[in-house]
């Protein structure tokens, strides 16, 4: 099964310790979302707008847990949503393929802990993705104040 993931499930040294099965695919971008944090990563409907991530393919036991990881279903519900794939994974997975996302059940802003926020920008490193999201939504909560979050910076300092 295929998982979306566009928080700390970027992070692939946490990915392999929670779900030694899963296997990184591809970095994807999912339409019409923004990435927002209430405490911690979530996702929420916003025509015109992106959110950078990665799919990930996993096994019934790391949907197992996931679940707990994610406090399903209390913070976290499940959701599905169909892509098209390439030609290249579409050899090995078929023309379409159902995607897992889990959206939180609350709503609000809220600002994540730095080292949570640091396991996700570490997530953007191992996947090659443009920070400009993440960023985005640290803004939200911090109006643009922190600049070491300016992507300019950001992008000299860790994508050399």
């Amino acid at each position: 099964m295929f998982y979306f993931a566009y928080g700390a499930n970027l992070n692939v040294d946490n990915m392999s310790m929670r779900c030694p099965n899963a296997q990184p695919i591809v970095p994807f971008t999912l339409p019409d979302y923004d990435l927002v944090f209430r405490g911690v990563a979530d996702i929420e409907q916003k025509a015109g707008s992106q959110v950078r991530g990665a799919l990930w393919d996993i096994t019934d036991k790391c949907e197992a847990s996931l679940d707990i990881f994610e406090g399903y279903p209390t913070l976290y519900r499940k959701e599905w949503f169909q892509i098209k794939l390439t030609d290249a994974l579409a050899r090995d997975f078929g023309e379409t393929a159902d995607v897992l996302v889990y959206r939180m059940n609350r709503t609000g802003y809220a600002k994540p802990s730095p080292m949570y926020y640091e396991t996700i920008r570490q997530g953007y490193r191992d996947f090659n993705l443009d920070p400009v999201d993440l960023v985005k939504a640290k803004n939200i909560w911090s109006n643009g104040t922190d600049a070491y979050d300016n992507p300019l910076m950001w992008r000299s300092k860790q994508w050399g």
